[in-house]
């Protein structure tokens, strides 16, 4: 199973949008996929893509071998990253917890006790948290993933079950 975020709403059910997990996936095979390529694919084929493990390089291997299968079949120009080779690492806690000091500002919604939760999250919801703490974005869609993760200042720091 992968991690479904609420905020990306009906996504997960029509699969019409890459949705963030699929998006970690890509980081990590260094592979883009335009949104036409993405909704060119099959449903089935998004849904083997949402669902195919990411743990290990093996994983990652296989996952980018699997994807280039699918997208020759269908006619897809899938491309290389263009950033460094990504890491793991770029979204561990640390490197989230500074993101989102920096997108946030020292007064923003994350408390001592909300940054120390970072650790406790997998590696699919620091991604996202990384992700949307862009500078590039909006704050919407972070803000109510820090509600998903119970890290917001206002929902009692209760984290939910997922």
């Amino acid at each position: 199973m992968y991690r479904q975020f609420a905020l990306e709403g009906e996504v997960h059910v029509v699969l019409d949008c890459v949705p963030l997990a699929v998006r970690r996936k890509l980081d990590l095979a260094e592979l883009k996929i335009s949104l036409a390529g993405w909704q060119t694919l099959s449903r089935a084929e998004r849904l083997a893509l949402c669902h195919l493990p990411v743990d290990t390089d093996d994983d990652v291997a296989v996952y980018a071998e699997v994807l280039r299968g699918f997208a020759a079949r269908a006619g897809v120009p899938l491309t290389p990253l263009a950033e460094a080779p990504v890491r793991r690492a770029a979204w561990d806690a640390g490197a989230v917890s500074a993101r989102l000091r920096d997108r946030l500002g020292p007064d923003g919604a994350l408390d001592g006790g909300a940054l120390g939760r970072l650790a406790e999250l997998n590696e699919e919801e620091r991604y996202a948290l990384f992700k949307l703490a862009d500078p590039k974005r909006g704050p919407e869609k972070l803000r109510a993933l820090l509600g998903e993760l119970g890290l917001s200042g206002d929902d009692g720091g209760e984290r939910p079950p997922g």
